[in-house]
């Protein structure tokens, strides 16, 4: 019977440790929405000697922030920009998304250089991984651009969720306009606010090439402010979310299931052959492609090292 009791003791004591804290599955749920949204990047610091900082970047727009994926364990929000074209027209953009995993132990890296974008897989004890979210941060294609991981805290009325400092590729607002650097290094910080949430970024701006000593070209600050509102050009967003959310989630799926059975390190191509990655996406969604379509279709832009 003491052994029974304690079996029951220790089964108990991990379904507890398991459980996802309800305050934290809010604050992440929070994040969902309609919003406009204020994209602001200044460099605030040079670093390397001659190095003259930038001009600030600005950008606004209104962004609908859908709750693709909803479990105990994990929650992704996909996130949808609208955009007013020259035609005055509202023009839909698949953006970003974040999937939150809760105690996650299997997470990747960037690791690209010249160019070449690698993701080395980083393996964390239970012991590292105890009450922290892992955030995956995927590109509009659904491919990985960076993962870090932290804890939520709620504390003087403020949630906040901090990162360890992560490796990211290009922001895309500068992969085709400047190659004085390769990568960025960043602590990212989200802040649920009464009429929405704030990204804070601390960015560093990298140069890391081959038989060069690495150094910091520059400081930057990121601020990113969502504030909840009812604006009707959302509803374009919800329609195509609406229309396209099963061939997504087949397309997300296939990207987390190989990065979940890649060993080591991996890496992914715009182009393989003749055929370009994005170019194949646009085919595919128009076709509604089914997973074992998209599988096939997918697996030849996906290198394994």
């Amino acid at each position: 019977m003491r052994y029974v009791l304690a079996a029951i003791l220790a089964c108990t004591a991990i379904a507890s440790a398991a459980a996802s804290p309800a305050a934290d599955r809010a604050a992440i749920l929070a994040m969902a929405g309609t919003f406009t949204v204020d994209f602001s990047f200044r460099e605030t610091a040079a670093i390397a000697r001659g190095y003259e900082l930038r001009k600030p970047y600005h950008e606004s727009g209104t962004e609908l922030v859908v709750v693709a994926e909803d479990s105990p364990a994990k929650i992704t929000l996909q996130h949808i920009l609208v955009v007013t074209g020259p035609d005055k027209e509202n023009h839909v953009i698949k953006h970003w998304a974040q999937t939150w995993t809760w105690q996650d132990t299997n997470l990747v890296d960037y690791h690209g250089t010249e160019g070449k974008p690698i993701w080395k897989k980083i393996r964390l004890t239970p012991e590292q991984a105890a009450g922290t979210w892992s955030q995956l941060v995927t590109s509009v294609d659904d491919t990985p651009r960076y993962e870090g991981y932290g804890k939520w805290t709620h504390e003087n009325g403020e949630s906040h969720w901090q990162s360890n400092p992560t490796r990211r590729p290009l922001p895309r607002r500068e992969a085709t306009t400047r190659d004085d650097y390769d990568h960025l290094l960043v602590t990212n910080r989200h802040t649920i606010t009464p009429t929405g949430w704030l990204h804070l970024q601390d960015n560093r701006k990298i140069i890391d090439r081959p038989g060069q000593p690495v150094k910091t070209l520059c400081y930057e600050f990121g601020l990113n402010t969502y504030n909840r509102a009812d604006r009707p050009e959302a509803d374009a967003a919800a329609t195509w979310w609406k229309q396209h959310r099963g061939f997504w989630t087949n397309v997300r799926h296939f990207w987390t299931d190989q990065l979940d059975k890649t060993p080591a390190s991996f890496t992914y191509l715009k182009k393989a052959g003749s055929n370009r990655l994005s170019r194949t996406l646009g085919t595919l969604q128009d076709e509604n492609a089914p997973a074992d379509a998209i599988t096939t279709a997918l697996t030849p832009f996906l290198i394994i090292e």
